[in-house]
């Protein structure tokens, strides 16, 4: 029997894309998400969104709503310029998150779920996983997961912290895949990896070749690391026909992970249906065939 696996890549506000094109995929199977998927692993804002899925059990739509004008102006703001520490204080992330997640914890998963975080005290990836580590309140895995350094304060669950898994890795694919086969060793495993889209503007090597720590942080240094694609060029050496990466350029979509202008929303939705139009009948595909 074949196992379905949905991997959720890293990307701030550009999620927006992913869940839409979840929402779309959604509405064309005729059949909720989860009795899709026989687990779902996401990093940072692919973490939250996998989360959801699982203890929330949202459907396309409401996964959409988590990316409202409202929640990431929300999110992404600050009572006052921050010039040393992380550019958000956290608050407020943390308000939308208990908002939407309560005293859950990942107990009440109904498919398994992973998220990719980084475990500052072991400099080590984390996985947090519904299955195992069930005491966990989903809102505080929800936050360590998207704990972007330079924009987000580390988390701290239990006696440890913890930050974004996009520092190990934005692309859980391969993690993905790994845990699945431990769940199911003598199962075939099909993944759909979903993006949060790509900058392909070059850098000129004769501007940055001199370059410095504040330098390449004001260029996007977290970005270029977030959106390196080589577990994309394994698994599809990989996997081969068991595997489906859904990305694209970014186009009209801001790289900054944090721009929640009214535009870039507009523009990550629109990435989403492009995405669709793209994908969607092969992604169907993909899902019916074992």
């Amino acid at each position: 029997m074949t196992k379905y696996v949905l991997s959720l890549d890293g990307g701030g506000v550009r999620g927006l894309a992913s869940a839409n094109f979840l929402r779309k995929l959604e509405f064309e199977m005729h059949k909720p998400l989860l009795e899709k998927f026989d687990l779902v692993c996401g990093s940072s804002t692919g973490g939250i969104l996998a989360i959801a899925l699982s203890v929330l059990k949202l459907n396309g739509s409401r996964l959409v709503n988590i990316y409202s004008s409202r929640n990431l102006k929300r999110i992404f703001s600050t009572s006052m310029p921050r010039v040393f520490g992380p550019k958000y204080g956290g608050r407020r992330k943390n308000n939308v998150l208990r908002e939407y997640f309560g005293s859950l914890t990942l107990a009440e998963a109904e498919t398994p779920a992973i998220a990719v975080s980084y475990d500052l005290k072991n400099r080590s990836t984390r996985l947090f996983k519904t299955f195992e580590d069930k005491e966990m309140e989903a809102w505080k895995v929800a936050s360590a997961t998207s704990a972007a350094p330079t924009f987000f304060p580390a988390i701290k669950i239990n006696n440890d912290w913890f930050i974004d898994g996009a520092i190990s890795s934005n692309n859980p694919v391969l993690i993905a895949y790994a845990e699945a086969k431990k769940l199911w060793p003598n199962e075939n495993i099909k993944i759909l990896s979903i993006g949060t889209g790509y900058d392909d503007r070059p850098y000129k090597g004769s501007k940055t070749k001199n370059w410095g720590i504040f330098s390449w942080l004001r260029g996007g240094i977290i970005q270029v690391l977030m959106e390196s694609n080589s577990e994309h060029l394994i698994a599809e050496s990989m996997f081969k026909e068991n595997y489906l990466r859904v990305n694209s350029k970014l186009g009209s979509v801001d790289s900054d992970i944090d721009n929640s202008s009214d535009r870039n929303l507009d523009e990550c939705l629109k990435m989403g249906d492009q995405w669709w139009d793209q994908f969607g009948f092969e992604t169907l595909n993909f899902l019916i065939t074992n």
